[in-house]
């Protein structure tokens, strides 16, 4: 039931470059809070660093090379997830699956979220929202999927970006309520 105007120490930080996607602050804060609970020096068994996991090479990609500097970290983040809504903007996405896909596409990697929408795509789904492609996944985990030629990647599985996604927009509600103004 605590309101306040801050979520992290890093909330400037966020505000800045929340604003260079076109999203509310809070969601970054959301995505950040899901990847590390605002822990700067987490680090993952894959190798991802710092507040938004990022992987020392993604990290190279933008010109950064301390993950464990919060700015530099985030700007990583926000670049790398940038790039993905760039390229999930193609699919005419409306606003707020556009989020929910460039978020998939941050957690499993943007050819593992076209494998998706192409099978959706041929199996006359819904390609164009969230829900339809979560519909999809289930026919990501069979085995005849590798001779889908829609599916480039193989096999996927895909519980945990569902649950990523879920978890991502449970606490940008969350942030929301102890945060209420933009």
């Amino acid at each position: 039931g605590i309101i306040s105007d801050r979520i992290s120490p890093y909330d400037e930080v966020i505000r800045k470059y929340a604003a260079s996607l076109g999203w509310d602050w809070r969601m970054l804060a959301a995505v950040i809070y899901q990847e590390s609970r605002f822990s700067i020096g987490s680090r993952s068994f894959r190798g991802a660093q710092g507040l938004m996991q990022v992987m020392p090479q993604t990290g190279a990609c933008y010109g950064i090379d301390d993950l464990f500097d919060p700015e530099q970290n985030i700007i990583a983040g926000t670049r790398h997830i940038g790039r993905l809504q760039n390229l999930m903007s193609g699919y005419g996405l409306e606003h707020d699956e556009l989020i929910k896909f460039t978020l998939a596409a941050y957690n499993a990697g943007e050819g593992r979220i076209a494998d998706c929408i192409r099978l959706a795509e041929s199996k006359g789904a819904d390609s164009r929202s969230w829900d339809g492609i979560v519909e999809i996944i289930p026919l990501m985990r069979e085995d005849s999927i590798l001779e889908d030629e829609s599916v480039r990647l193989g096999k996927f599985h895909g519980h945990e970006t569902i649950a990523y996604i879920e978890n991502v927009l449970s606490h940008y509600e969350a942030i929301c309520k102890v945060c209420p103004e933009a």
